[in-house]
């Protein structure tokens, strides 16, 4: 197979697999966003968050995690907080309702991973050792492109 013909079938694999996660992201999150959600699982998983952290986990300017938040906290998925040592910064924790977000992502990506995690059963040792060296190349690729 040509090279170019390789590079059509990742292209089409990527749109199936954008297909596939949108649609199920619009099933078990209707009302949220995609950087609302990971808000709320990083708050989840991070004592103190506020909005450098957050930003600097998503990857996103302050100003639009400033805007995710204000959403969340007006959908009562997550309160803010302050504390004694520091007055000025805001602190992010979740609600019952943000809880339940938190709980069901993480839920989603365990069984996400069960799932498929089977398709590598059809390879052995040897062709593993082939997809992970293609998947370790193609990460640092488009890691590179991005700078």
């Amino acid at each position: 197979m040509s090279n170019e013909l390789m590079v059509e079938k990742l292209s089409e694999i990527f749109q199936i697999f954008t297909e596939f996660n949108e649609k199920g992201f619009k099933e078990n999150y209707s009302n949220l966003n995609i950087n609302e959600v990971h808000a709320i699982d990083y708050i989840g998983k991070t004592e103190n968050a506020n909005v450098t952290k957050i930003t600097n986990h998503l990857k996103i300017t302050k100003g639009g995690v400033t805007k995710i938040t204000k959403k969340l906290i007006n959908k009562e998925y997550i309160s803010s907080y302050q504390i004694e040592e520091n007055k000025k910064e805001k602190y992010f924790n979740l609600t019952e309702k943000g809880k339940e977000i938190f709980k069901k992502h993480e839920n989603l990506h365990i069984e996400a991973i069960n799932r498929d995690k089977k398709i590598f059963e059809k390879f052995d040792k040897n062709e593993k050792e082939v997809i992970d060296k293609f998947l370790d190349t193609l990460k640092k690729d488009f890691k590179k492109k991005l700078k």
